[in-house]
């Protein structure tokens, strides 16, 4: 008789350790593998907004990310010199749960920057906890599929076979998983960013930063071991040029974006070398077939400009989770229960928010329109949390979108802009934005 689990995780970071748990917590006997050693950095900019904090409150781990990251409610945005200043509200955020999840249980405001080395270990251990079998250091070398094509498990390089009901795979953008069946990306979205970052010592820790000016962005946000993250991203066509001088550049971007984030971190001291990513082009891909599924970035990727992938991560392995876990705990058949994962991760509001943050990804400079809407928020505190909530993706884009209340919210906008910066010499702006600001840089570099 063949020994057999009920789950096989393949990829064991964010989304893997997470589904991982909440199955072994059903009673289910999950083996979860992973090819990496933890902890262990992964390339990431670790950014977790306070749904991806209400998911690991729900995992357990909440207290222990607190314990050693520092954690904040509010943040600010400033787009063009326009600052906004708010927070996530939490009625929001009880919404959005009890849509997805009917269970708005463990709900926070918090969010932090959590290095993965960090956040990964924890989640790893937490499954370990939950009865989840870790094999680290395990590359899967082949699917196991029967006669019908059905995945019925995994063989690994150390030549072990391992059989499951199912095969989750958990493992990234450059997934196994799909390579090994053939599961094509679909809508994808080539126009994205490039982005570098690195970590600074002597930067008190503080709310968050997000700057936009032009076509470039940064941030800036206090993580582990008393160090702050700064980060900074244009479009993808001007990252050749970029590259040609990454330290220069990195600082010379910070100053056109803000003067005041650009000398508060020539004060700093960098503590380790800077790190990048070229290719952030966004992608779907099937969510599940027989005997296999997909969740996290194996399934689906979006820009880093909203700072998303771990909280969406997290939030897919709760849903894959609970609808793996109704199959096999005999609740329902399986076409059912991933039905309902497929209707609640490819909803109208995910698609709305998907062409939201393509379409932030192209770094096109803010139209006047936008500007507008962004200076009549700063006179109103509901619509301006209201707005963070939308742009990570608690509330429907659609509504706060809306041409209705767009309408209202700028009614009053020409007043509220009428003495602000942004709007001085609109369109001679506009143009010099659209221009590459490191191509002299790389001219002077190679004289």
């Amino acid at each position: 008789m063949i020994d057999m689990y009920n789950a096989i995780v393949i990829g064991g970071r964010c989304a893997g350790a997470a589904v991982g748990a909440h199955l072994a917590r059903r009673g289910l006997r999950v083996l979860v593998v992973d090819r990496s050693r933890f902890p262990s950095d992964v390339l990431s900019t670790h950014f977790v907004w306070p749904h991806g904090a209400s998911y690991l409150n729900r995992l357990g781990v909440l207290d222990q990310v607190r314990a050693v990251t520092p954690a904040h409610t509010e943040v600010t945005v400033v787009n063009n010199g326009i600052s906004l200043r708010g927070s996530v509200p939490e009625e929001l955020l009880r919404n959005q749960f009890r849509l997805l999840h009917d269970d708005d249980t463990g709900i926070t405001t918090e969010y932090f920057s959590v290095r993965r080395h960090v956040l990964d270990k924890i989640l790893v251990d937490n499954a370990v906890r939950a009865g989840v079998e870790f094999r680290e250091g395990y590359t899967v070398k082949e699917l196991l599929r029967d006669e019908d094509g059905t995945v019925i498990g995994i063989k690994g390089r150390d030549g072990t076979v391992e059989h499951a009901q199912v095969v989750i795979g958990a493992d990234g953008r450059n997934s196994f998983v799909a390579r090994a069946l053939g599961i094509e990306k679909f809508d994808e979205r080539p126009r994205c960013t490039f982005a570098y970052w690195s970590y600074f010592s002597g930067i008190p820790d503080a709310d968050a930063q997000i700057h936009r000016r032009g076509r470039l962005g940064m941030a800036m946000a206090s993580t582990n071991h008393g160090q702050t993250m700064v980060l900074t991203w244009g479009p993808s066509e001007w990252a050749a040029e970029f590259r040609a001088d990454v330290e220069g550049n990195f600082h010379r971007a910070l100053g056109l974006i803000s003067e005041e984030a650009a000398d508060t971190v020539a004060r700093a001291r960098r503590e380790e070398r800077f790190y990048g990513t070229l290719d952030q082009a966004a992608y779907l891909r099937q969510l599940h077939g027989p005997g296999w599924v997909l969740v996290g970035d194996a399934e689906s990727f979006k820009d880093q400009c909203t700072a998303l992938g771990i909280t969406h991560a997290l939030r897919d392995a709760e849903l894959a989770a609970d609808a793996v876990g109704r199959w096999l705990g005999g609740e329902t058949d399986r076409d059912t229960a991933m039905a309902g994962y497929a209707a609640k991760r490819r909803s109208q509001t995910a698609a709305a928010y998907y062409d939201y943050v393509c379409t932030l990804a192209e770094m096109k400079p803010l139209r006047h329109d936008e500007l507008q809407l962004f200076a009549i928020l700063r006179g109103n505190q509901a619509e301006t949390d209201r707005f963070i909530a939308t742009h990570v993706d608690v509330a429907p884009v659609s509504e706060f979108f809306d041409p209705s209340n767009v309408f209202l919210l700028n009614d009053t906008a020409k007043e509220s802009s009428r003495d602000h910066v942004a709007f001085a010499d609109f369109e001679a702006t506009y143009r010099a934005y659209q221009q590459n600001p490191f191509l002299r840089v790389e001219a002077e570099a190679t004289r």
